[in-house]
């Protein structure tokens, strides 16, 4: 993003990145938050049907704290990981072509989730990756180096 502000004429107004509650990104959104840009997260609950999951890749959607807190709350884990990401002022894209789910992604909005448990969920970050470009990386290229990993640590 820095990169990309030293050369552009106009400031961003939205940065859509991958977000969940295993991958927070609270530098990014920390940065983006001062620089004026909306961070937009894509996969808030994790892509549990994403292309490409890797057999040692934990599931959100199967977390413990996570669905303690969808019972105390009488809500889906669904609904905690996109109320986590609005609470933290994200915009989210939940996707689904169910209008079930739709209907279920936006109760999520009702959901006020107190102090004690957004810590918790800050605390289930483990900063993982989740989609690595498997799909659309130039041959030779790592996903650490499109997603330019160094720079993002050096913030």
């Amino acid at each position: 993003t820095e990169r990309l502000l030293q050369t552009a004429k106009i400031v961003p107004a939205v940065n859509q990145v991958e977000c969940h509650p295993y991958f927070q990104q609270p530098k990014l959104k920390q940065y983006c938050d001062w620089k004026g840009i909306v961070l937009e997260a894509y996969s808030p609950l994790g892509s549990p049907a994403r292309p490409a999951i890797a057999a040692a890749d934990p599931v959100v959607m199967e977390d413990p704290v996570i669905k303690e807190m969808a019972a105390k709350y009488n809500a889906t884990v669904g609904q905690i990981c996109i109320a986590f990401a609005l609470h933290r002022g994200l915009m989210v894209i939940p996707k689904t072509v169910n209008p079930a789910r739709v209907v279920e992604n936006l109760k999520s909005t009702e959901l006020k989730l107190d102090a004690a448990d957004m810590k918790r969920l800050i605390e289930v970050d483990k900063n993982l990756r989740l989609f690595r470009g498997e799909g659309f990386l130039a041959k030779g290229v790592t996903w650490e180096e499109a997603f330019d990993v160094e720079a993002d640590e050096k913030f």
